[in-house]
């Protein structure tokens, strides 16, 4: 019993200690891909500029938000490139017109997936310096999604003041 008992204390501490497969973490960014575009299908083009209150970032800016950071935290902490200039298009453009939006979105994100898909789970395990600190990188893109669920989960009042309905959260 006390062997039994030990093991289960310890099991904890062995989970944390492995790395989460690759292809969980690309299972996982498919699905937050999955929602940040729901999300902006359930936005009206009128609401692009919309704010909740002063001093916050227009429905538009949180998306652009959502996806540039998670490419930035991608390509620089886990794949060493940054993500490509120009990538999405011109900010002042594709923030105005939610069908760039979206595009540009899905170009973010794509190239987040791409960069992923190409890691072996090794590789996902390797120490990587960022942003004055240092992780796995396996670390650093559960970091990346963390971010990315946490600001995407913001635009919830801004669909619900506009009287739009949010997507449904589901786990797959």
């Amino acid at each position: 019993m006390r062997r039994l008992t030990l093991l289960f204390l310890l099991l904890p501490g062995v989970a944390a200690a492995q790395t989460p497969a690759r292809l969980t973490l690309l299972d996982d960014w498919h699905h937050q891909q999955k929602h940040v575009l729901a999300t902006i299908d359930s936005a009206t083009q009128e609401m692009l500029d919309f704010r909740t209150t002063k001093g916050v970032r227009t429905f538009a800016e949180q998306i652009n938000h959502v996806v540039t950071v998670a490419a930035v935290i991608v390509g620089r902490a886990i794949t060493g490139k940054p993500a490509p200039d120009g990538l999405a298009g011109d900010t002042a453009v594709y923030l105005h017109d939610k069908a760039k939006l979206r595009a540009a979105a899905d170009r973010y994100l794509n190239f987040v997936l791409t960069s992923l898909e190409g890691m072996t789970d090794d590789q996902m395990a390797a120490e990587q310096a960022f942003a004055g600190g240092s992780m796995t990188k396996w670390r650093w893109n559960v970091t990346a999604l963390q971010h990315s669920a946490w600001t995407l989960g913001q635009l919830v009042p801004y669909l619900r003041m506009n009287n739009r309905t949010p997507p449904q959260f589901t786990p797959f």
